[in-house]
């Protein structure tokens, strides 16, 4: 029986965020301001976050539809779960693919709220950072993900804890987390996401869109909304986020579960970049990419 939803509520950016790639000064971005004359790929700062994105939005759209067939909460109970742990995984798996980056060297905190309000699935990006935490740590030793990584990703290892904090912290109902479509549909994102990791943005969505994994809608947007943050620093980031969910709540165009879709997206965008800026700012050079100090 589907229960109510209760609504409470790393290392790697480091890496690349101090490597010399930081964008230069920008006019403050609005969805607007997209113009893309090339195909766009996804540069480095922003690649474990693209991930981090990319895993909420499919988790979101798998988990709205399977749990649509229990009525509309069990809609927005699917939503929650499937983008916090697509989310999630997508992220980690991410960055430890980005450990070949050698050395560490602190980054910039982001020095605005990157908690939005006005959004009603903010709280998954609380939990996504909850989570992303504690994949880390079983990852890797004293919370460090080994450079390099020695793959494949152990999944088998962060599945399970994953799935139990969706049943005990976002009230998921195990018979929904049980549904072999749920971790078919996880482990077919987390294929999707590795492989087009270096792929230009454009063509990877496009991809999506037309094997039926994406809805048109959703992937229009979302190709929209990488072109204007691919460039931006940390905190112009989660103010141009924060621009795209003013718009998309005031979308009639889209439907319920692209909205809720959407909006679990960008929840993830800005509390994934808040959290590995931060990361970025307790680190130090090491062999082993993102260990505090």
């Amino acid at each position: 029986m589907i229960r109510t939803l209760l609504r409470p509520s790393s290392l790697l950016l480091a890496c690349v965020l101090a490597s010399g790639c930081g964008p230069a000064p920008e006019p403050e971005p609005t969805p607007e301001t997209t113009a893309a004359a090339q195909p766009l790929r996804w540069p480095k700062w922003i690649r474990v976050i693209g991930a981090d994105i990319v895993g909420a939005i499919e988790g979101a759209q798998t988990g709205g539809t399977i749990g649509a067939v229990f009525g509309p909460e069990g809609a927005v109970i699917g939503t929650v779960a499937g983008a916090v742990i697509y989310g999630t995984q997508a992220s980690v798996e991410a960055a430890s693919a980005t450990t070949t980056t050698q050395g560490v060297s602190a980054g910039s905190r982001a020095s605005s709220d990157p908690s939005n309000a006005l959004n009603p699935f903010d709280h998954i990006g609380r939990h996504h950072n909850v989570e992303l935490d504690n994949s880390v740590s079983i990852i890797g030793p004293g919370g460090c993900i080994p450079n390099p990584f020695p793959f494949p990703f152990p999944r088998d290892r962060t599945q399970g804890p994953l799935w139990d904090y969706a049943a005990k912290e976002l009230k998921t109902p195990q018979e929904f987390l049980a549904l072999p479509e749920f971790k078919e549909g996880w482990y077919d994102s987390l294929d999707f996401v590795a492989s087009t990791a270096n792929d230009d943005i454009e063509t990877s969505i496009k991809k999506r869109v037309e094997s039926g994994k994406m809805t048109a809608a959703v992937g229009q947007r979302l190709t929209r909304y990488f072109t204007t943050v691919a460039p931006l620093d940390t905190d112009k980031l989660i103010a141009a986020t924060k621009s795209f969910e003013k718009e998309t709540l005031a979308d009639k165009t889209l439907t319920e579960q692209d909205r809720s879709t959407l909006l679990s997206g960008y929840s993830v965008a800005r509390y994934s970049a808040a959290y590995w800026a931060d990361q970025a700012a307790k680190t130090t050079t090491s062999p082993w990419c993102g260990c505090s100090k």
